[in-house]
C-alpha cells in the first residue's frame, strides 16, 4: 500500500544519483517537460527498478518548471496539486544571465543545449513572460571543447560529515567539509585593492566616458594639443571621482550589513566541550549540528533533525527570503519522528548527501545515509532555508549542508533591475544631434581653416612673418579638425548624467520623505525601488489595477453563509447580545456575530438532518483550509544561556519544555492581517457541542486533562490568506475552534473538548483547480472528503440530484443566494463534500501516485486524477466574504479618470461581484454604458467588438465602460485571432476597463498588448504574487504591502502601502519629476550649446585656426563649478504648481501625461534660442570693443561674465516657485566665478602651464564698458 495515504514513511528509500538502489524519473517527452519548482523536489520513484533516461532525452525540447501547485514529490501525505505549505505560492526565475552552475558529470549534448529553463529568482512570477534565445555557433563550440575536458568523476551530489566525527585540528585539505565554503557572505563589489581598477573598469562601459578619455588622450598630442595637459582632465576626473564616492558610499553600506550579519550569534553543537556554545555565524561551517530557538533567524541551510514538536514538525517565516509572510511547515528527516526524545547531538553519526548548490528555492534532494547501510530520503520539506524564521516551535536541531554563498537566499540575491524611461530615451537621441552639431562644427571650422590656408598660403611667410613653417592646407584642416573636437567638447553633456543620477536621488528622497504619502497604521512610507523611472510617474495614460487588496482592505469579513439552501445573515456592526434562553457558546470575535437563528439550528434537535448539515458546514470552514495556530513558545536553552556566551548542556532536561509563564515573551509576527487571537473562554455553563458522529474519535483518545490545555487566550491563528482566516474566524465564532495542526492530524476544540481527526491528504488550491480539499478518515473507515472553491467548480462537479429532491430544491436556493451575494459585492465560496469507502480511496490513490510519475502528459494526467477525486460531490452550503474598499478609493479612482489615465480592473472574481465593486469604486458611474464582451467563442466575441465598434458605439471620450471575462481574453489574446487590434480599439473608446476571471498570465499579455500595441505609458499595481508578471510588463510597477506578502513589492518599482497614495504619487510627484527633469535637460543643452557658439563665432574673426577667447580654466570649469547646482536645483525644487492645486485639479495631469515640457522638436527650440542668445552676447562684446585696444583674454571675460549671467538669470525666470536653495545656488554659482577667477588670476597661473592671465578680472571690471555689455547682453538675450 502506498506510505502516501498512510502516512508512513519506509524505513529505506533510494535517494541519490549514483546510489544503486535509487532512481529518479526525469522527464522523457520530445516537446514540453516539465522539472520541478514551485515547492517541489525530483519525484522519487515508485518502481525502484525503472532505469533512469539519459539527460540528453531528458533536456530535450522545451523545459519549464512546475507552476504554482505541481508538486513534484510523490511520498508525502500533504502534498499535492496546489501550492503546498511547504513551498510556496510561486517560484522564482532567474533574471537573464544567471544560471545554475551545471553538474559537471552532467553536461547536456550539443543538441540539447536550446533550452527553455524557468529557474529561482526573488523577484520573478511563475507567470513571467520569457523567450527562448538562441544559442551563438561560438557558444556552442565553446561548450563542447569544454564538456570534452570535464572528468569522469560522479560530482553531481556532495557529502556531508559530521563535524564533531572529525578529529580536532585536521588539516583542511583532509577534512572531508574542508572544499566547502564557509558561512561568511561578501556582497561588497570591491575590496582595498581592487576599488579602483575595478571601478575605473566599469565606469569605463560607458561611452560618455569613453569619449572623453580619448579627448583627454587626444590633447596630450603635441600637434593638436588645445589645452594645458593638466586641466583638460579636470571634467573627466570629476565625473570619474564624484561616481566613485557615490559607489564607494554604497559598497560602505554593503560592508556594514555584511558585518553586522556575519557577526550574529548563534549555537553550534562543540565536539571538545559536547556542548552547545554560541559561535558567530560567519564561523558556521559545513556539517555543524545547530541548535535554534523559537523567533530566531536560520544562519545557513540545514537539514532538520529535531524538534521541540512532538510530531517532529516546525514552521518557517519565509518573508526574508520570499516576502510571504505565511508560516510554511518543516518536518524532521525521515526516520526522526520517532526518536525526537532520544535524540542526541553526540549520537549523531551519519553521513549527508545532498545535491549541488541550485537557485531554486523550493527544490531539494539528498539522502541520509545511516552507518549501517540505510538510506532514507531528504526532500524540500526537511530543508530549512538560510534568513528565515523559525516561528511557532521551542527549538529545533540540524545539519548545515549548505553555507556562505552556497546557500539558496545568496544564490538568489541579484541585483536590481534596469529601466530606461522615455525622456531618457528621448535625451539619449538628442545627445546623439548634439554630437552631429559638434561634428558639423568641427568640419565646418576644418574646412573653413583649410580655405583661409589655401588664400593666404603662398604669401603666408611674408604676410605673419613669425610663422616659422606651416603644414600643408589638407592636413592642418586635418588638425584642426581635432583641435575643434578638444575645443568644443563642452558641447557633448559629460556631466548630464552624473547631474541626473543626483538629480533622481533628491527625488527619491522627497517621494519617500512626503508625510501625506505616510501610513500610520502600519508605519510605512513610500518606498522608491527603481531610482531611475521617476519622472515615468509623470507620463502614465494606462493604469492596470489589481482588485482584491488593491482596492479593497483584502481584510476578509464572514457577511453570509447558505446552508442547504437557508441564508443566514451576519450584519456589520456590534456583536448581538446572544438570546438569554440560549447558552453562551463562545464569546463571538472580532467583525463576526454569530446569527441568533444558525445558534438555533446549530443545537436543534427537532431538524436532525439540518443540523447535521450546519456541523458540517462549520467543520469544513474550521479545517478545509491551511491555517497554523500558532502559540508561545519558550527554549529553556534560550532562558537558561548568558548573553557572554555560556556553554550549554545538550542533555535532556536542556531540551523540555518547561512551564510556560504568563510573563514569557512571545513575539508575534507583526501582519496582524494574517492572524486572530482565540476569544477568551465563555464564563456560561458550558454545551457541549458534539462533531458530526462520521469523524469524531473516541473519548478515551481525545480527552485531555484541563490544567495540560494551553491557553487558548495566546493562540493565534497564521493564514495564507485572508479569505482562509475570516471563515476559520466564522467557525470559531460558532465554537468549532481550530487547536493543533499537522501533517497527518488537525485537533478541534468545541467547548474544551479536542477531536483528533486524522488526515490523509490536502489538495492545496489552485489557480486551474480553483478549489481546495481535504481528505480526512473517520473512525469508521469511511474516507471523507471536504472541498472548498469557487461555484463555477464546485457547482459543476455535484453529483446528480433527482427531480424534486430536497437536494435539488436546496441547491437552486443556493444558486439562486450566491447571484444575491455576488451582486452585494461579497466574495463566494461554495462547501461540499464526497463520502468513499476506504477501497476506492486506496484505488484513486495508487492512480493518483502513478500520475504524479514524470513522463509525457504528467500535468494533464494530474488533473484528470484530482478531477475524479472531486466529483459526485454533495453540496453542504456556500458563504460570502466581505472585502471593503480601502480608504478614498472612489476619490482616487475620480481622481485618475480626470486626469486623462485610462483605468484598467482586472480581477480573477465573478462578473457580478467586479461589476459591483466598480460601481463602489466609481471606476463606473451610473450614467455609464456598459459594454458587456462575455463571449463564449471566438467567433462570437469577433462578432460582439465589430458590433460595439460599426453600430453602437461613435466617437470617442468618455460615458461607456466595458466588461471582459476571461474566456473571451482567451480568444482575443490568441495573436492568430486578429483581435487584439480591434479589441484595444474598442477599448480606447471607453473611461474604463473590467476584466473578469483574468488569470495571471492574461494580465500580464493585456499590459503587454497595450503597452506595444498603443505606444504608450502604463503602469500596474498589485499586491499578490499573482500581480508579478503584470508589474513587471508594464513600463512602471506598483506594489502595495498588502495582505498577500511582499512579493509584488519586491518585484515593483515602487512600493505604498494603500491605493489611496497612487493619486499623489502620480498627479503630484509624477508631474513636478516629469516637468523637473525635462525642463533640466533642455536647460543643460542650452547653457551647453550656447557656450560652444560663444567660442565658435570668435573662429569667423582669428582664421578658424581653433583659437579661444575664454581662459582653459573657465572652459573646464563652466559646466562643473559654474554651472552646476543650478540644473539640480531646476530638477529637485522646483514646482510648476502646487500639490493642492494639482490634486485639485486632475486635469493639470494631462501636460505631464501628453509630454508636453519635451516634445520631438524641443532639442531644436532650445538650440534655435542658443544660436540666438549666442550672438547676442557675442556681436554685442564685439561692438563694444570695436576699435579698442582690448585684449584677447580681457574680451574672453565679458563674454564669460555675460554668458554665465544670462544662464543664471535664465534659471531665475523659469522658475515657478522660489525657495532658499534657488537664492544659495544662484548666488553662489556667481560668487564662486567671481572669487575662484580673481583668486588664480592673482596668484599667476604659470605652475599649471598655462597662459598668464595675471589680473585680467580685476582689470576688466575696472571698465564701464564691461558693465554696459553686461547689462545690454542680458537684456536682449532673455528679452524674448
Amino acid at each position: 500500500m502506498s506510505t502516501e495515504g498512510s502516512g508512513e514513511t519506509p524505513s529505506t528509500v533510494p535517494c541519490l544519483p549514483g546510489a544503486p538502489e535509487q532512481t529518479y524519473l526525469f522527464p522523457k517527452a520530445k516537446g514540453h517537460s516539465r522539472s520541478v519548482s514551485h515547492g517541489g523536489t525530483p519525484m522519487l520513484a515508485g518502481n525502484p527498478t525503472a532505469p533512469r533516461p539519459s539527460l540528453k532525452s531528458a533536456m530535450r525540447g522545451h523545459q519549464r518548471a512546475l507552476s504554482h501547485g505541481q508538486i513534484g514529490e510523490g511520498g508525502r501525505p500533504s502534498t499535492g496539486p496546489g501550492h503546498s505549505r511547504a513551498g510556496s505560492r510561486t517560484d522564482f526565475i532567474l533574471p537573464p544571465g544567471h544560471r545554475d552552475p551545471p553538474a559537471p558529470s552532467a553536461a547536456p549534448r550539443l543538441g540539447s543545449v536550446r533550452i527553455h529553463s524557468r529557474q529561482a529568482s526573488r523577484s520573478d512570477s511563475i507567470y513571467t513572460i520569457r523567450r527562448t534565445s538562441v544559442v551563438s555557433p561560438w557558444r556552442r563550440a565553446a561548450f563542447w571543447l569544454l564538456r570534452r575536458q570535464q572528468p569522469a568523476v560522479d560530482n553531481r551530489h556532495l557529502i556531508v560529515t559530521p563535524n564533531h566525527l572529525v578529529p580536532d585540528k585536521t588539516p583542511p585539505k583532509e577534512h572531508p567539509n574542508g572544499k566547502r565554503c564557509d558561512n561568511k557572505i561578501r556582497t561588497t563589489k570591491y575590496t582595498l585593492l581592487s576599488f579602483l581598477p575595478k571601478n575605473l573598469f566599469e565606469q569605463f562601459h560607458r561611452i560618455a566616458n569613453v569619449y572623453f578619455i580619448f579627448i583627454v588622450l587626444l590633447n596630450w598630442v603635441p600637434t593638436i594639443s588645445a589645452f594645458g595637459k593638466e586641466v583638460a582632465m579636470l571634467p573627466v576626473l570629476f565625473v570619474l571621482g564624484v561616481t566613485a564616492i557615490k559607489d564607494l558610499f554604497e559598497d560602505r553600506r554593503r560592508h556594514n550589513s555584511d558585518k553586522r550579519i556575519n557577526n550574529s550569534f548563534c549555537r553550534v553543537f562543540k565536539k571538545s566541550a559536547e556542548r552547545y556554545v554560541r559561535v558567530k555565524w560567519r564561523d558556521v561551517r559545513v556539517g555543524d549540528l545547530v541548535h535554534l530557538s523559537n523567533n530566531e533567524a536560520v544562519p545557513a541551510d540545514m537539514v532538520l533533525l529535531h524538534s521541540s514538536n512532538p510530531l517532529g514538525i516546525c514552521y518557517l517565516d519565509t518573508c526574508n527570503l520570499d516576502g510571504e509572510t505565511n508560516l510554511k511547515q518543516r518536518m524532521v528527516a525521515p526516520g526522526f519522528k520517532e526518536k525526537q526524545a532520544e535524540f542526541s547531538p553526540i549520537k549523531f553519526r551519519s553521513s549527508v548527501e545532498v545535491e549541488r548548490p541550485s537557485t531554486k528555492i523550493y527544490r531539494f534532494t539528498g539522502c541520509i545515509s545511516h552507518p549501517n547501510g540505510t538510506r532514507v530520503p531528504l526532500v524540500s520539506e526537511n530543508l530549512l532555508l538560510r534568513d528565515c524564521t523559525i516561528k511557532n516551535t521551542d527549538y529545533v536541531e540540524g545539519i548545515v549542508v549548505y553555507a556562505g554563498h552556497e546557500t539558496k537566499a545568496m544564490l538568489n540575491n541579484g541585483g536590481p533591475r534596469y529601466k530606461c524611461s522615455g525622456l531618457e530615451k528621448k535625451m539619449n537621441t538628442d545627445v546623439i544631434w548634439c554630437v552631429l552639431v559638434l561634428l558639423f562644427l568641427c568640419c565646418a571650422g576644418a574646412v573653413s581653416s583649410k580655405m583661409w590656408l589655401d588664400h593666404y598660403y603662398v604669401s603666408l611667410y611674408q604676410a605673419v612673418p613669425f610663422i616659422v613653417n606651416v603644414n600643408k592646407p589638407a592636413f592642418e584642416g586635418l588638425l584642426i579638425f581635432w583641435t575643434y573636437i578638444i575645443a568644443l567638447q563642452v558641447m557633448i553633456p559629460v556631466s548630464l548624467y552624473v547631474t541626473i543620477e543626483m538629480t533622481k536621488l533628491l527625488q527619491v528622497y522627497h517621494i519617500h520623505n512626503d508625510v501625506q504619502m505616510y501610513d500610520p497604521e502600519t508605519n510605512t512610507r513610500t518606498e522608491c525601488r527603481a531610482l531611475n523611472i521617476t519622472e515615468e510617474l509623470g507620463q502614465v495614460a494606462y493604469l492596470f489595477s489589481d482588485k482584491t487588496g488593491t482596492l479593497t482592505e483584502n481584510k476578509m469579513v464572514f457577511r453570509r453563509c447558505a446552508i442547504s439552501g437557508v441564508d443566514y445573515d451576519h450584519p456589520p456592526g456590534p456583536p448581538a447580545e446572544p438570546a438569554q434562553d440560549l447558552p453562551p457558546i463562545v464569546t463571538p470575535i472580532t467583525n463576526v456575530s454569530p446569527n441568533r437563528r444558525l445558534l438555533q439550528h446549530l443545537t436543534d434537535n427537532n431538524d436532525a438532518q439540518h443540523t447535521q448539515k450546519v456541523r458540517e458546514f462549520l467543520l469544513i470552514l474550521a479545517v478545509c483550509n491551511t491555517v497554523v495556530v500558532s502559540q508561545p513558545h519558550v527554549d529553556s536553552m534560550q532562558l537558561s544561556a548568558s548573553n557572554s556566551g555560556e556553554q550549554i548542556s545538550t542533555g535532556k532536561a536542556s531540551r523540555s519544555n518547561g512551564t510556560l509563564r504568563s510573563n514569557d515573551k512571545y513575539a508575534r509576527l507583526t501582519e496582524s492581517r494574517s492572524t486572530t487571537p482565540s476569544p477568551p473562554p465563555s464564563t456560561g455553563s458550558p454545551l457541549k457541542i458534539r462533531l458530526p458522529k462520521l469523524l469524531m474519535s473516541s473519548k478515551e483518545d481525545t480527552s485531555i486533562p484541563s490544567t495540560s490545555v494551553v491557553d487558548h487566550s495566546l493562540v493565534r491563528y497564521e493564514a495564507e490568506s485572508p479569505d482562509e482566516l475570516a471563515l476559520a474566524e466564522a467557525a470559531l465564532a460558532y465554537g468549532y475552534e481550530l487547536r493543533s495542526r499537522s501533517p497527518d492530524e488537525v485537533e478541534l476544540g468545541i467547548r474544551g473538548e479536542l477531536s483528533k481527526m486524522k488526515v490523509l491528504r490536502v489538495q492545496q488550491f489552485d489557480a486551474n483547480r480553483k478549489c481546495m480539499s481535504i481528505a480526512m478518515r473517520a473512525p469508521s473507515g469511511q474516507v471523507i472528503l471536504y472541498v472548498k472553491g469557487a461555484d463555477t467548480t464546485v457547482l459543476g462537479a455535484l453529483a446528480p440530484m433527482r427531480a424534486g429532491s430536497a437536494e435539488l430544491a436546496a441547491y437552486d436556493r443556493t444558486r439562486s443566494l450566491l447571484s444575491e451575494y455576488s451582486r452585494a459585492g461579497l466574495r463566494t465560496l461554495v462547501m461540499a463534500k464526497r463520502t468513499m469507502q476506504p477501497a476506492l480511496w486506496e484505488e484513486w490513490l495508487a492512480g493518483h501516485n502513478r500520475a504524479m510519475e514524470f513522463g509525457e502528459g504528467r500535468e494533464k494526467r494530474m488533473r484528470e486524477s484530482l478531477a475524479r477525486l472531486e466529483s459526485a460531490l454533495t453540496l453542504v452550503g456556500a458563504t460570502g466574504v466581505e472585502d471593503r474598499l480601502q480608504a478614498h478609493v472612489p476619490r482616487t479612482v475620480r481622481a485618475l479618470l480626470d486626469a486623462g489615465i485610462v483605468v484598467w480592473v482586472l480581477t480573477g472574481d465573478k462578473p457580478e461581484t467586479a461589476i459591483n465593486i466598480a460601481y463602489s469604486a466609481a471606476l463606473f458611474s451610473q450614467s455609464d454604458r456598459l459594454l458587456h464582451l462575455i463571449s463564449r467563442d471566438k467567433e462570437h466575441a469577433e462578432s460582439t467588438i465589430k458590433n460595439y465598434l460599426e453600430g453602437n458605439v461613435t466617437g470617442s471620450g468618455g460615458g461607456r465602460a466595458l466588461v471582459v471575462d476571461g474566456r473571451t481574453l482567451t480568444y482575443i489574446l490568441d495573436r492568430r485571432s486578429g483581435l487584439v487590434a480591434p479589441f484595444l480599439s474598442l477599448a480606447r473608446r471607453c473611461s474604463a476597463v473590467l476584466c473578469c476571471r483574468a488569470t495571471p498570465l492574461q494580465k500580464a499579455y493585456i499590459v503587454k498588448a497595450v503597452k506595444e500595441e498603443l505606444g504608450v505609458t502604463t503602469l500596474a499595481i498589485g499586491d499578490g504574487a499573482n500581480d508579478v508578471s503584470m508589474i513587471q510588463t508594464a513600463d512602471v510597477g506598483v506594489g502595495i504591502s498588502g495582505q498577500e506578502g511582499m512579493q509584488a513589492v519586491m518585484a515593483s518599482d515602487f512600493a505604498v502601502s494603500r491605493f489611496m497614495y497612487i493619486e499623489r504619487l502620480l498627479l503630484v510627484h509624477g508631474h513636478w519629476c516629469y516637468d523637473r527633469l525635462a525642463r533640466m535637460i533642455l536647460y543643460f543643452f542650452l547653457k551647453n550649446a550656447t557656450f560652444v557658439f560663444l567660442v565658435f563665432w570668435f573662429q569667423l574673426y582669428c582664421g578658424f585656426s581653433s583659437m579661444v577667447m575664454i581662459d582653459q580654466v573657465h572652459l573646464m570649469t563652466y559646466n562643473l563649478m559654474f554651472t552646476a547646482l543650478p540644473p539640480i536645483v531646476i530638477g529637485a525644487y522646483d514646482r510648476v504648481a502646487p500639490a493642492a492645486l494639482l490634486t485639485e485639479r486632475p486635469g493639470l495631469y494631462a501636460a505631464s501625461r501628453r509630454g508636453l515640457a519635451y516634445r520631438a522638436h524641443s532639442f531644436w527650440a532650445v538650440l534655435a534660442e542658443s544660436v540666438y542668445i549666442s550672438v547676442v552676447l557675442f556681436y554685442t562684446a564685439t561692438f563694444a570693443y570695436w576699435d579698442s585696444a582690448v585684449d584677447l583674454w580681457s574680451f574672453g571675460i565679458c563674454c564669460m561674465t555675460c554668458c554665465l549671467v544670462v544662464m543664471l538669470l535664465y534659471v531665475a525666470i523659469e522658475t515657478r516657485s522660489w525657495t532658499v536653495i534657488h537664492v544659495i545656488a544662484l548666488a553662489g554659482s556667481l560668487i564662486s566665478f567671481f572669487v575662484l577667477t580673481l583668486a588664480y588670476q592673482s596668484i599667476g597661473a604659470s605652475f599649471l602651464n598655462l597662459p598668464s592671465t595675471y589680473h585680467v578680472m580685476l582689470n576688466t571690471i575696472k571698465e564701464p564698458v564691461y558693465w554696459l555689455v553686461l547689462v545690454v547682453t542680458t537684456v536682449a538675450a532673455l528679452a524674448p
